[in-house]
């Protein structure tokens, strides 16, 4: 089964980034094969140097590093979004492949389930 998961909340706003990543970890360590899609908000996730515990937060950072251990590589950002919010696709903390829309709708389609959070 091929499971698309879709970040797209603000990573510290509320615990829907966290509980997205987590969801997806639980997935992956069980064989799911699973991708991960950053959209609107959720692209903030990639960016470096964030400071999580300042606001008594834990951070994602780990997670999104531990991701190859997961064995998850298939990681994809929304280009038009990233430029929309002004975030330069190189400081990525995360190796992604930048997508454009018609790419995503392909990307959406080829997965059995797609949960966004």
């Amino acid at each position: 089964m091929r499971i698309l998961y879709i970040a797209a909340s603000d990573p510290y706003a509320n615990q829907r980034a966290q509980t997205l990543l987590d969801a997806l970890l639980v997935a992956a360590s069980f064989g799911a094969q699973v991708s991960l899609l950053f959209q609107g908000h959720g692209l903030l996730q990639l960016l470096p140097d964030q400071e999580a515990a300042l606001i008594d937060r834990r951070s994602l950072s780990a997670q999104l590093d531990a991701l190859p251990l997961f064995d998850v590589e298939a990681i994809y950002a929304d280009r038009a979004d990233a430029q929309r919010l002004h975030i330069d696709a190189n400081s990525s903390r995360v190796d992604v492949q930048w997508l454009e829309p018609e790419a995503i709708a392909s990307l959406i389609a080829a997965h059995d389930q797609v949960i966004r959070l």
